[in-house]
C-alpha cells in the first residue's frame, strides 16, 4: 500500500487497479451560536463547509462512498441543522445514497459552533486525475471568488456547481480540475504547475480576481486542451487564467 499527499487530497493505492482518495475540511466560530464571530444558520455552515472536500474527491475523478462529520456541538438543535445542510450539498451533488456518519459533542455545552468534514472516494487508477498534465495546455478557472456572506445561502449562479463540475469531466481533453478555497485562483495554479512540473505563463488579461479567497470551494480551475475551450466558450463564468508550458 502506497500512500501520498498531493495538495488537499491524501492518496492511498489500494492495488494496481483503484486508489482511496480522502479530503477533509472544518470551520470554527461560524454559526448562530453566541461565540459565533460570524453568525449564520447551522443547516448552511453544514451545506458549505461539506462542499470543499466533496468537490476535492470528484475533482480527482473518484466516485464518493463515504463522508464524516465531526460535529464539536449538541445534536439539538445545531447537529441536527448541520446534518440536515449536509445532505443537502448531497443531494446536488448526486451522492445522497452514501454512507454518512458522524459524532456530537453531548458532554458539555458549547459558546460556539466547530465542524470537521472528511470525505472518501474510490477511483480506478486509470481515471485518476491528479498529475495527470501530460502536454502544453490552457488554465481556465470557472466561477467567481467569493467567501463568507458574500455566497448567496440559496442557489448562487455566480459560483462552480456539481453541473460544471460533470460537464468538464465529461469532456476529452480535460487533464486536470482543482477547486479553489481560501488561498485564492493563482496558488493553486502555481501548484499544479509545480506538481505538474511544468511553466504557468499568466494571461495579461483575466477578468476575474486570482488572488482573492474563494472560500468554500466558489470557484473550479481546469487544466485543458485548445479544443476544449471551443465546447465551453459561452459559460459565462469562465475565464482563460493562463497556459502551462513543459519545463
Amino acid at each position: 500500500m502506497k500512500i501520498t499527499k498531493v495538495r488537499d487530497l491524501t492518496l492511498i493505492t489500494l492495488d494496481e487497479n483503484k486508489t482511496m482518495v480522502v479530503a477533509c475540511d472544518s470551520c470554527g466560530s461560524i454559526g448562530m451560536k453566541e461565540g459565533d464571530t460570524l453568525k449564520v444558520p447551522s443547516f448552511y455552515v453544514g451545506k458549505l463547509i461539506a462542499r470543499g472536500p466533496i468537490l476535492e474527491v470528484m475533482c480527482a475523478g473518484a466516485e464518493v462512498i463515504t463522508i464524516t462529520d465531526a460535529v464539536c456541538n449538541e445534536m439539538e438543535p445545531t447537529g441536527s441543522e448541520i446534518i440536515k445542510g449536509i445532505k443537502e450539498e448531497l443531494k446536488l451533488a448526486g451522492i445522497a445514497d452514501i454512507v454518512l456518519t458522524g459524532s456530537t459533542e453531548e458532554n458539555f455545552k458549547s459558546i460556539s459552533t466547530g465542524l470537521g468534514i472528511t470525505v472518501i472516494g474510490i477511483v480506478e487508477n486509470k481515471n485518476l486525475r491528479v498529475n495527470a498534465i501530460r502536454e502544453n495546455c490552457k488554465i481556465i478557472s470557472l466561477g467567481i471568488p467569493k467567501v463568507g456572506a458574500e455566497i448567496g445561502l440559496d442557489e448562487d449562479l455566480d459560483i462552480a456547481n456539481y453541473n460544471d463540475l460533470r460537464k468538464l469531466l465529461s469532456l476529452d481533453g480535460v487533464y486536470e480540475i482543482v477547486p479553489v478555497g481560501s488561498k485564492g485562483i493563482l496558488y493553486e495554479v502555481l501548484q499544479l504547475a509545480e506538481n505538474n512540473n511544468m511553466k504557468f505563463v499568466l494571461n495579461e488579461e483575466v477578468k476575474v480576481d486570482i488572488h482573492k479567497t474563494a472560500g468554500p470551494s466558489s470557484v473550479i480551475i481546469a487544466a485543458v486542451k485548445d479544443e476544449v475551450l471551443n465546447e465551453i466558450q459561452n459559460d459565462k463564468k469562465i475565464s482563460i487564467i493562463g497556459k502551462l508550458n513543459k519545463v
